[in-house]
C-alpha cells in the first residue's frame, strides 16, 4: 500500500464541531504544508492561527517493525505527560477523523454535549462524550501502559484561539502508573520547559482485530540523533520499539523565530526503512 502524499493542507476552525457526522478518516502522513484557520461571525475574515511546513528529509535507514501494512489502522501520536498527568491536543483535527472514523466503524455509542448546556467561563465549547472508554497504548520505561479516554472537547469560537494562548481540541486520558518529571532546575526555567515539552509515544488502534504489533514489546525513549538528507545532525528524541536497535520512531522540538514562544514538535515513523513524518503539534505561550 503506497502513501497518500498532501501538499497543502488548510484546516478551518471556528465552528461547533460535527460528530460523528463530517470529514473522517485513517491517519495520513503530514502535508508539506499545514495552514490552520479560524473564521467565524465574530472574526468573518481567515485569522490564521499557525502554519508548519517543509518537513525536514531524513536519510534513509533500516526497516524495522513499522511496515504500509501494520500501521494503516493506526493513529500514532505523542502524549503530553507532567509528572503523571497526561494530554493530548489535536492542532490539525486527525485525531477528530480518526475518531469519527473508529465510531462509525464500530458504532461506539456517543453523544454531543453542546455549548448551550456547558458553560465555564462563559465560554463556549463541544463535548463528545463515548458512553464506553477508548483505549489506547503508552511505550515508555520498558513497558506498554494501557490507558482510556472518554471525551474529546473543543472552545470552539475564534475568541478563544487568537486573543490568548490557543485553545485547540483537546483530550484528558486517564492517569497510569507512569511517572516523568522535570528536575529542580528546569522546573526553575520556565521558558525551558515550554521549549522542551515532554511527550510519550502512543498508539491508538482502529480495533483490536486489526492491531499487528506483537503485545510484549519492551521500549524506552531515550535522546538520539537523525541525519538529515542535508547532512545536517537534528537531536531530538527516538524509541526503539522491538530491540532491534533500530529506530522505530524519531520527534524533535523546533522552536519558531518569533519574538513568543512558539514551539512545533514533530513526530516521524520508521515506515520499511523510510522516515515518515505523521504527527505534530503547535504550542505558542500567550
Amino acid at each position: 500500500m503506497g502513501i497518500l502524499k498532501i501538499i497543502t493542507l488548510i484546516v478551518q476552525m471556528g465552528m461547533p464541531l460535527t460528530f460523528p457526522e463530517g470529514d473522517e478518516s485513517l491517519q495520513q502522513p503530514l502535508a508539506e504544508k499545514i495552514e490552520v484557520i479560524c473564521k467565524d461571525d465574530m472574526y468573518p475574515e481567515a485569522s490564521k492561527l499557525h502554519e508548519v511546513k517543509n518537513n525536514t528529509k531524513f536519510k534513509k535507514t533500516k526497516p524495522s517493525i513499522f511496515t504500509h501494512e501494520n500501521t494503516k489502522n493506526l493513529y500514532i501520536f505523542l502524549t503530553h505527560i507532567d509528572s503523571t498527568y497526561l494530554y493530548i491536543e489535536d492542532c490539525d483535527y486527525s485525531m477528530l477523523k480518526f475518531m469519527r472514523y473508529k465510531t462509525n466503524k464500530q458504532n461506539l455509542q456517543n453523544r454531543v454535549v453542546d455549548s448551550m448546556t456547558y458553560f465555564v467561563n462563559q465560554e463556549k465549547l463541544r463535548l463528545v462524550r463515548w458512553n464506553n472508554p477508548i483505549g489506547y497504548k503508552i511505550f515508555e520505561n520498558n513497558t506498554v501502559f494501557e490507558t482510556t479516554f472518554d471525551t474529546y472537547t473543543e472552545y470552539w469560537e475564534c475568541s478563544n484561539k487568537l486573543d490568548y494562548s490557543p485553545k485547540y481540541p483537546y483530550i484528558f486520558p486517564k492517569q497510569t502508573p507512569l511517572r516523568i518529571n522535570y528536575t529542580d532546575e528546569q522546573h526553575e526555567d520556565l521558558a525551558y520547559i515550554l521549549k522542551n515539552p515532554i511527550m510519550v509515544f502512543s498508539i491508538l488502534p482502529l480495533d483490536e482485530m486489526t492491531y499487528e504489533l506483537p503485545y510484549n514489546l519492551e521500549a524506552s525513549s531515550r535522546r538520539e540523533e537523525l541525519e538529515t538528507s542535508k547532512g545536517k545532525n537534528i537531536e531530538g528524541t527516538g524509541i526503539d520499539l522491538d530491540n532491534d536497535k533500530i529506530l522505530d520512531a524519531f520527534w524533535y522540538n523546533e522552536v519558531q523565530d518569533s519574538k513568543i514562544i512558539e514551539v512545533v514538535t514533530r513526530l516521524y515513523i520508521n515506515i520499511e526503512g523510510k522516515w515518515i513524518p505523521m504527527w505534530y503539534t503547535y504550542f505558542r505561550e500567550m
